[in-house]
């Protein structure tokens, strides 16, 4: 029996899910518009710069946010429907995400058929996975997925040491689990960029945020604000030590360009804690910020925020198409934005310029999808189909 408790939208939510979108089309305009070491090896260092480093770095952001942001959803929707109910949409929403990973999404990115035998396990199928562990989660106490959250996040980086290798046949399991990179099942290759831990602990990290949201504006500020500060005041004491948290330790180089990039240098894939801890914390930080009455400024953030499925799904073929045509105008060729995995550029190609390339797409895309995420958006608040909670 559905719930009748009606929910206030909480706005900053929204503002903060369209900033993370923004943010990730960033790095996704820098897949298809860079070249050489800019797209292959934008935090080496010895290799890249402060401006490509740190358009790398900015982007960090994305993953756990919207990872973290998608648990406090589903307190939300808690808040509308029975557990059953909620287990239901979980399951079958993650499920939704892992086949448009493989299939639509797959084709976007390779805009070949290689995709269907090197296909990629990235954020949707990840996304997908942990909804589905949430649709079981959902069931438990409060306390035993406080348990399992805190020992994915907090203790998973204590296997960093444990290989796939000392797995044998059942090595793919834990590169599914811990460690990114490549199996095989016959001849099609599995690639494995999203680890599902510790992405699962972090969505469930989100669901018990969750109540927070319901305080009084004035009290829930400061405690986003306070969290946050402390997570990445911790996260960052804990790379100083360089004892825990991180399978890449930082080093000291001779000029302190390098040593600040090293210092900053966090593990994505899988995410060590301390690459979790300062993200998720900036994260709560601009939550905070954002609880107020931003006015009209804040409109575009909000209405992207509101359709986040819709943005991801068209950014990419629309950044996609934008890379190639750019390529054959200047270079007329285009190869390597073709296939699965994306093949590197011929060496020696240059635009003229590292980046600009990659802003210019950036903005360009976020302004393009401005009106059709604006009416989307309105076309959620005003139909209830049910099948618009899976766009």
């Amino acid at each position: 029996m559905l719930k009748k408790t009606k929910t206030e939208r909480f706005e900053a939510l929204d503002i903060l899910r369209g900033l993370t979108m923004v943010i990730m089309a960033l790095d996704h305009a820098r897949d298809f518009f860079s070249l050489g070491y800019v797209y292959a090896s934008p935090m080496q260092i010895g290799l890249t710069n402060m401006e490509v480093f740190f358009t790398r770095w900015i982007t960090h952001f994305a993953a756990p946010t919207f990872i973290f942001l998608a648990g406090i959803g589903l307190f939300f929707a808690s808040k509308r429907r029975t557990k059953n109910e909620l287990a239901s949409l979980a399951i079958s929403r993650g499920l939704w995400l892992i086949f448009l990973e493989l299939t639509l999404i797959g084709f976007f990115w390779s805009f070949n058929s290689d995709f269907i035998y090197h296909p990629k396990i990235a954020v949707l199928f990840a996304i997908g996975v942990c909804m589905i562990f949430m649709g079981f989660f959902v069931y438990l106490p409060k306390y035993l997925i406080a348990i399992v959250a805190f020992f994915m996040i907090f203790g998973h980086n204590f296997f960093d040491d444990v290989l796939s290798q000392s797995f044998g046949t059942y090595s793919w399991i834990w590169q599914i689990l811990h460690e990114n990179g490549s199996f095989y099942v016959g001849d099609i290759e599995v690639r494995v960029v999203y680890p599902f831990v510790p992405w699962i602990g972090v969505m469930a990290a989100g669901y018990l945020f969750g109540p927070l949201t319901k305080l009084p504006r004035v009290e829930r500020k400061k405690v986003f604000l306070s969290i946050g500060m402390a997570l990445v005041i911790f996260g960052l004491i804990l790379r100083y030590t360089n004892v825990y948290g991180d399978l890449l330790q930082w080093q000291t180089f001779d000029n302190f360009k390098d040593t600040f990039m090293s210092f900053l240098n966090f593990t994505k894939y899988p995410p060590s804690l301390i690459y979790l801890s300062v993200f998720i914390g900036f994260a709560l930080i601009f939550l905070s910020v954002f609880d107020r009455d931003l006015g009209r400024w804040a409109s575009p953030l909000k209405n992207f925020g509101q359709a986040p499925f819709f943005f991801y799904i068209l950014h990419i073929p629309i950044l996609h198409l934008f890379g190639i045509i750019l390529a054959l105008v200047v270079f007329n060729d285009a190869s390597w934005l073709f296939g699965a995995p994306q093949p590197p550029s011929p060496e020696g190609l240059t635009y003229g310029f590292e980046l600009l390339p990659t802003y210019i797409a950036w903005i360009t895309v976020v302004i393009i999808l401005y009106f059709p995420s604006k009416w989307f958006a309105e076309f959620k608040t005003r139909r209830k189909d049910w099948w618009i909670s899976y766009l």
